[in-house]
């Protein structure tokens, strides 16, 4: 009994050590984004498009403060599909702290609805069902990953709402290697965009 409650005892405080480290620089994250949705001009931008083929293409955009790379937003998308894809990548010390992932997935929800008279119709309404997920980096240590999810009629969206929800411990979705695998490519690209013109987006970097 004494060795089960010595590692339940260890499982709690590695818990409420990974919750305090999320918030801290989830926290620091949501700060910046802030920062970056008021316009601060102490805040510098690159943005660059790309297209890799006809069903992959995206946007990268770095943000540096005073000089120092914040946030690499990429935002693409993969497949024939509808889906869309934004991921943002959050440094600090020009180590990788925080990576977000954002995944809207938008399907057509059919209604049957019958009268009282015995009269049958049907009705197609627009669904978005939106996954966001923060990965934690920290030292060492396996990522934590936190996520929210919601869905609804695209007509009735609430991005308030969504916005309010909280963050629960969740199961990473993405293998931690292959994040910091798009991450080095990201940072590759990064340095190519110095000589990259403005002509017609070609695949600026290799895509996984």
């Amino acid at each position: 009994m004494r060795l089960l409650g010595s590692i339940l005892l260890i499982f709690v405080t590695f818990i409420s050590s990974s919750q305090e480290a999320f918030d801290e620089i989830n926290n620091s994250y949501e700060i910046l984004l802030e920062r970056i949705h008021q316009k601060d001009t102490v805040l510098n931008n690159r943005t660059k498009y790309y297209k890799c083929a006809e069903d992959i293409s995206g946007r990268i955009e770095y943000y540096y403060d005073q000089g120092n790379l914040k946030l690499i937003m990429h935002i693409y998308k993969q497949g024939f599909g509808n889906n869309s894809f934004l991921e943002n990548y959050f440094i600090q010390e020009d180590k990788l702290q925080l990576k977000t992932m954002i995944s809207e997935e938008m399907f057509m929800n059919t209604l049957y609805k019958q009268s009282s008279q015995g009269v049958s119709s049907t009705s197609v309404e627009k669904v978005a069902e939106v996954t966001e997920q923060r990965m934690l980096f920290e030292s060492n240590n396996a990522p934590v990953c936190y996520e929210r999810k919601h869905g609804a009629k695209l007509s009735e969206w609430d991005q308030e709402y969504f916005n309010s929800l909280t963050f629960q411990p969740g199961e990473c979705m993405e293998d931690n290697e292959d994040v910091k695998y798009k991450y080095r490519l990201l940072r590759k690209a990064e340095k190519k965009l110095e000589s990259y013109s403005n002509r017609k987006p070609n695949c600026i970097f290799h895509m996984w």
